[in-house]
């Protein structure tokens, strides 16, 4: 949560609302601080694909050129624009009208050539378009659900807003479809482990050179070094990284790209890498595995700082020792 720019998200796609037609980048709004920060003016984009006329009533503009910025800033590729009413019309998309017809836009990109594995988005509608997030959370849940199924190029959703008061319930009501424990958003003190902390961000900067790693790598980084960290934020980026590592020393396998990360880890066993590597490679997969789907019916255990230290060298070890397989 927060001002967008100083968030320190990468996307592929940048999404907001707006009435139609109205593009004034008024102070205090997200078109204001877009103007702000990176000298966008929606009403001079130049457009990859027009579908105002349609159901969808949104477009999306061609690739951008961003000012250079701090590190920490924001960054993204393109912008969609969703328009019209933020209420449900008839004969409209229900039951968040903006998100359905969002979604609906996901799915037709991969047909017009436009990938957007990561897609940013605020609540949409929920400024001065008047939705109340807290009655839809249910229907935007089972919405995501759907995105998720019928558009495997999505991998991965960005939700933001200005403050926690629609955000925080909207996390419960996440954890709570996941069966995830309440208790899972604490935060811990990685003051603790000063030492591996910074090691660890040395190794993720020298290994973020390829394009598949690039933004998991610039999140982790991101949380190593603040003062205090999410335990389900870290395992499932840790998670990420991993994953995308095996498949880069698995990429000459014919079936590579049908390889979960548990048969990832297994095939670099077979090939003969290091046991220990091995072991380090489950321990940073199972602490995902543990933060993204923790154990329900009386097995949910708390997660303490020796927990995410264990993770954290284990990751370390699995970064230092990149390729793990002699070519």
């Amino acid at each position: 949560m927060g001002d967008l720019p100083l968030l320190g998200l990468e996307a592929d796609l940048l999404v907001v609302s707006a009435f139609e037609g109205h593009y004034v980048p008024l102070r205090g709004t997200l078109l204001g601080r877009l103007h702000e920060a990176y000298g966008l003016d929606l009403s001079r984009l130049a457009m990859a694909l027009d579908l105002r006329d349609s159901p969808l009533r949104c477009w999306v503009s061609e690739p951008l050129q961003l000012p250079s910025g701090p590190p920490e800033q924001s960054r993204f590729r393109q912008l969609a624009v969703i328009e019209g009413g933020m209420v449900a019309e008839p004969g409209d998309l229900l039951p968040w009208p903006p998100f359905n017809r969002l979604f609906s836009l996901l799915a037709l990109l991969p047909m017009r050539g436009i990938t957007c594995g990561t897609v940013a988005s605020p609540l949409l509608g929920s400024g001065q378009q008047g939705i109340d997030p807290l009655a839809h959370y249910p229907d935007l849940l089972e919405a995501y659900r759907d995105a998720f199924r019928h558009v495997p190029e999505l991998r991965r959703l960005i939700l933001f807003d200005r403050t926690d008061q629609h955000l925080r319930p909207l996390a419960q009501a996440i954890d709570v479809s996941l069966g995830r424990s309440a208790a899972a958003p604490f935060r811990l003190d990685l003051q603790a482990a000063l030492s591996l902390k910074d090691g660890l961000v040395g190794l993720l900067r020298r290994r973020n050179r390829s394009d598949t790693l690039s933004h998991d790598i610039s999140e982790l980084n991101a949380l190593l070094r603040a003062e205090q960290v999410s335990p389900v934020a870290l395992g499932i980026h840790a998670r990420r990284v991993v994953e995308q590592l095996v498949l880069q020393q698995l990429a000459t396998e014919p079936d590579v790209e049908r390889l979960t990360l548990d048969k990832g880890i297994r095939r670099l066993r077979d090939r003969g890498a290091d046991r220990w590597l091995i072991s380090c490679l489950h321990q940073v997969r199972s602490f995902g595995n543990w933060m993204g789907h923790p154990p329900g019916n009386g097995q949910a255990r708390a997660v303490q700082l020796h927990d995410v230290l264990a993770m954290l060298a284990a990751l370390q070890r699995v970064v230092e020792d990149y390729p793990w397989l002699s070519p």
